[in-house]
């Protein structure tokens, strides 16, 4: 591991010529959305919390698998945030509530995101948070997966409405340019996750052209690496052509990278040794060892302009032993070396 790090750091000092580097945690996790809302709130949820341990014989491993109320899990998925402390952290599936609660909870974070229904509080979100002392919002905009791009709509067949959260940030450190884009693709539809495929690749070489940073995406992609339903994952890593799209939305987001821009897996650009933690993403609510259900489907990647390299890759716990499912999702964490100049 220190031979991995002085590499960086040895990169980062020839380089201090021309750019200064930042090193950056992110993370990609799907929350699950509230399938079973109450009006608890997270004051009353906090209150009930018991400041004893329990003693070994009082523990029951692995024994509440069922799917929780978000009113429970939210404590957990808060706890692992602020014990990583991603700089940025793209969240799927969440209810505006959801978003409110991380939001109030999760202390120096701000986040950009709309709800996918209507473009303001409707529907689940596609959620950037990002730590406001690490990172400068520069912009913000939404892309629906959808033939009519500019405007909340669902791609004819898909299940849901779909969409694409784009920040560009500046470091606060170095100055240096980084945009992320968060989103989650359909879970019926084929058809619909290589068309947002497209999309997203097209739309992140404007971005990659359009700034001196990096591209980073992250989202649960309802797309297998591997195996069967890999459309979507095909065409954003290049494996595959991208489909034809809106022709107005190919003309808004033309650039010279169109033809050649496509997303790495920072699984496989990250060096074996770094590697960490789970394979599959996807768990389901399910008994201890229960894999059957299990899938590499939630993501982080970083655009072939450059400006990144990964130095670790981590697939996190979602079930812990003594408590419950944070989600039927596992966090996807990374750290990443970023520079405008490298890109």
């Amino acid at each position: 591991m220190l031979n991995r790090f002085a590499a960086v750091l040895a990169f980062s000092v020839a380089a201090s010529a021309v750019c200064v580097n930042d090193t950056l945690r992110v993370q990609s996790y799907n929350l699950r959305n509230d399938a079973i809302p109450n009006s608890i709130s997270v004051a009353t949820t906090i209150s009930g919390l018991n400041d004893t341990v329990p003693a070994d014989s009082e523990m029951s491993y692995y024994s509440l698998y069922a799917e929780q109320p978000w009113s429970t899990r939210r404590l957990s998925v808060v706890a692992q945030v602020m014990f990583h402390q991603p700089v940025v952290l793209c969240v799927q599936e969440a209810k505006v509530r959801q978003v409110q609660d991380l939001a109030g909870m999760l202390d120096g974070y701000e986040y950009i995101g709309v709800g996918r229904d209507d473009g303001k509080t409707a529907g689940e979100y596609s959620a950037i948070f990002y730590k406001s002392s690490a990172l400068n919002l520069v912009s913000e905009k939404y892309l629906w997966l959808s033939e009519t791009p500019y405007e909340p709509s669902k791609y004819l067949g898909a299940g849901s409405t779909r969409i694409v959260t784009i920040g560009r940030f500046t470091t606060a450190a170095s100055g240096n340019t980084v945009t992320a884009m968060c989103t989650h693709w359909d879970d019926k539809s084929e058809d619909a996750r290589e068309y947002a495929a497209s999309m997203i690749r097209y739309a992140g070489a404007y971005e990659a052209a359009n700034s001196s940073g990096p591209v980073l995406l992250f989202g649960d992609f309802n797309s297998h690496s591997s195996g069967t339903d890999t459309g979507g994952y095909e065409i954003v890593t290049g494996v595959s052509d991208m489909l034809t799209m809106n022709s107005t939305f190919t003309s808004d987001y033309a650039s010279d990278l169109s033809d050649s821009f496509v997303f790495e897996d920072l699984l496989l650009a990250t060096p074996p040794l770094y590697r960490s933690g789970h394979h599959a993403t996807f768990t389901g609510f399910y008994e201890a060892g229960d894999s059957d259900a299990f899938g590499r489907i939630d993501f982080i990647m970083g655009g072939n302009n450059g400006g990144w390299d990964a130095l670790t890759y981590r697939v996190e716990e979602n079930f812990f032993d003594g408590e419950y499912h944070a989600s039927d999702h596992r966090p996807v964490l990374s750290d990443v070396v970023v520079s405008s100049c490298g890109a």
